[in-house]
């Protein structure tokens, strides 16, 4: 018995010391890591995060403890946010506007447009693409392409989705004065870091084309399509957005 009172001591010595050795988050550091979670960037966070545990080794539970407190009430947010907010309401994205007119005697016409628009809900996810290339040297045009589509995805996890696509597009120097493509099907996101983000869907396709030459073609195809993004630092990102269709041909 005393042996194992004894055994029962040592132990408590080994491990409450640990314990008693831990210390609270630094009030600065506390204000940095909220000023990050702010910021809703990911990557910004984890290095800040990263930074203050490396520089704060005694208090790396208390920093985890903050963090995911930090997450909870940005998650509580964000669901109160959304479940009131309207389809016209929370969009972001980017665009771009290209614009140029040569005169004399070499006389040149350029116009580039692009918009690319998102939506996330709480179930919900919409896209929206339009692009329009226009080029034009003295009197003949060298681009003319446009494009508009949506796609909508349906969230059963926060990786498992189901999409639907509409889109349009018009290109002649492709040989097709329109093409009309619907699909549907199934989206998972492989990976999902701050760093990284790898998304690949896929799912049957129908499309119409009228081509140039006054002919009509339909397709039924598969539809595959991969999105990478690699956050290289704060100010940094790489993406690539990647489509493909395989499938056979019906003229009519």
């Amino acid at each position: 018995m005393r042996r194992w009172i004894l055994a029962a001591t040592s132990v408590c010595c080994v491990f409450v010391p640990g314990f008693a050795f831990a210390d609270p988050v630094p009030d600065p550091i506390v204000r940095i890591i909220t000023e990050a979670a702010n910021t809703g960037n990911a990557a910004t966070l984890q290095s800040t995060v990263d930074l203050a545990k490396s520089t704060n080794p005694r208090s790396v539970a208390e920093i985890d403890a903050l963090v995911a407190n930090l997450r909870s009430q940005a998650d509580a947010a964000r669901t109160a946010r959304l479940s009131t907010q309207g389809f016209f309401e929370g969009w972001s994205g980017e665009g771009e506007v290209g614009a140029s007119l040569t005169t004399g005697t070499s006389k040149n016409k350029t116009l580039a447009l692009g918009i690319n628009l998102k939506k996330e809900g709480l179930d919900w996810r919409h896209k929206i693409i339009g692009i329009a290339n226009y080029q034009r040297s003295g009197n003949v045009t060298t681009a003319d392409r446009y494009l508009a589509s949506y796609e909508g995805n349906y969230k059963f996890t926060p990786r498992l989705y189901s999409f639907g696509l509409l889109q349009w597009e018009q290109d002649r120097f492709a040989g097709y004065n329109s093409r009309y493509t619907e699909a549907l099907g199934l989206g998972y996101t492989l990976v999902d870091t701050p760093e990284f983000n790898w998304v690949v869907s896929g799912g049957p396709a129908l499309r119409q084309t009228k081509l140039i030459t006054h002919t009509s073609q339909s397709d039924t195809s598969a539809r595959a399509n991969t999105v990478f993004l690699w956050n290289i630092g704060p100010t940094t990102v790489f993406s690539e957005d990647l489509g493909m269709y395989v499938g056979g041909k019906d003229n009519t």
